[in-house]
């Protein structure tokens, strides 16, 4: 299937859902929805844009893209596929006035927040080609990040180790939206760690999550330069490999988190659970759901998650996929790291540079 022949696919579930419910046209203004229509399109400016510089506006026989003259030739020559898309642009000057445009041309329409549900039943379902990106980012971003964290050495900066990470990320043509790095002890007092100056010397954790295409993959590793750095890791690993184990089509996502609350308090976390999320569904969104115990959300086929168990001073995380041959570790440990085999799969482990 060919980028375009993906988004045609795309346009006539949302045609369809249109004539279910009497509306003339849809304007997708979500950067996640402008990402997913158009199979990878990048809507943004600036990197934790929630909505897109330009809108696609499906309509019952065309597809439009709708943005002013700053971003409408870029969008369509650079974003789009070829020929998906005919422009509706205004001058900048006027963009406020796009809304009117767009009620005046094409009669009774709605918008991709009122059907915000919808949409994100659409885009979580992942087709061929999404799963076959998604593998694509996963072995790429797992081997920026443990590169980075493998050239570590004590004296260097939380800045300088997320500085490194954004680096090599970028040189695969790949956005990082969200890099933490914690340094030593700083791993037992915050569960973000939003990088700072502070100095590594007993160890230091990464974590991230990188989008190429629109989709958003999430991982996490450790360096221990001192016994005793990541100390709970292993049994974050368990904590995990329950999660793994419960993410099964038709179980809820309010039922994995309390089957994850229970793996704490059997490895000895007790009440660890409370100090932050668990992670949960990911695809255009970092967290397209991050349920709590009572989220009624089921579990489907060729979905992804990212699982985040985390503890004072440790933090486990990867994302997988849920396909018909089982739940997929799709930004696996690479050759180089070290690795330790927990139920069905192969987890890194702690890298120990002491």
């Amino acid at each position: 299937m060919t980028r375009l022949e993906e988004c045609n696919t795309k346009v006539e579930r949302v045609r369809k859902e249109l004539k279910a419910t009497g509306f003339d046209a849809v304007v997708l203004k979500k950067q996640a929805n402008f990402s997913w229509i158009t199979s990878g399109g990048r809507g943004f400016i600036g990197l934790a844009s929630e909505n897109a510089c330009g809108s696609i506006v499906v309509t019952l026989d065309g597809v439009f893209l709708a943005a002013n003259n700053i971003e409408s030739v870029r969008l369509l020559a650079e974003e789009l596929p070829e020929d998906f898309a005919q422009p509706i642009t205004l001058n900048w000057t006027v963009d406020g006035d796009l809304d009117s445009v767009l009620q005046k041309n094409f009669g009774h329409i709605t918008n991709d927040t009122q059907m915000d549900s919808w949409f994100k039943q659409q885009r979580t379902i992942l087709n061929e080609n999404e799963i076959l990106r998604y593998r694509e980012l996963g072995t790429a971003t797992a081997e920026v990040l443990e590169n980075v964290c493998l050239s570590v050495r004590p004296g260097m900066t939380e800045f300088e180790v997320a500085g490194e990470i954004s680096k090599g990320l970028w040189s695969r043509g790949i956005e990082p939206i969200t890099l933490l790095v914690a340094t030593d002890g700083r791993s037992e007092r915050v569960r973000h760690y939003v990088p700072t100056g502070g100095q590594v010397h007993s160890g230091v954790i990464a974590s991230l999550c990188a989008r190429s295409g629109g989709l958003i993959l999430s991982a996490t590793r450790s360096v221990a330069f001192q016994k005793g750095f990541a100390q709970h890791y292993t049994k974050l690993l368990n904590v995990e490999q329950a999660a793994f184990e419960a993410t099964k089509e038709g179980v809820t996502l309010g039922d994995i988190v309390k089957t994850v609350m229970a793996a704490y308090g059997e490895n000895g976390l007790a009440d660890e659970w409370k100090n932050h999320h668990q992670g949960g569904m990911t695809a255009y969104l970092a967290r397209e759901y991050r349920p709590d115990p009572n989220c009624p959300v089921p579990v489907q086929l060729n979905q992804a998650y990212a699982w985040n168990p985390s503890a004072v001073g440790a933090k486990c995380e990867d994302t997988a996929i849920l396909t018909a041959a089982g739940l997929e570790v799709i930004s696996p440990a690479s050759a180089r790291w070290p690795k330790v085999r927990q139920g069905s799969w192969l987890r890194p482990d702690v890298l120990k540079a002491y």
